[in-house]
């Protein structure tokens, strides 16, 4: 089974959390994933472009080298 856009969680959606929601996601494959919860939540823009502390757009408290914490 595949989806037409997008899945998340074994579910088919018609797109990802990219730039809103409470929760902001990020795809690969055609599966949405979560962005990092040290990465800043930006309103209709890209939070993060995969799963780790270091791929934030934005770190929502502090940046420690590469990675947000």
């Amino acid at each position: 089974l595949s989806c037409r856009h997008y899945s998340r969680r074994g579910v088919c959606v018609p797109s990802c959390h990219f730039t809103q929601g409470e929760t902001r996601e990020f795809a690969q494959d055609g599966e949405c994933f979560e962005c990092h919860p040290e990465c800043e939540h930006i309103e209709g823009s890209i939070t993060c472009n995969g799963s780790g502390a270091d791929t934030c757009t934005r770190c929502a408290h502090f940046r420690d080298g590469p990675h947000c914490v």
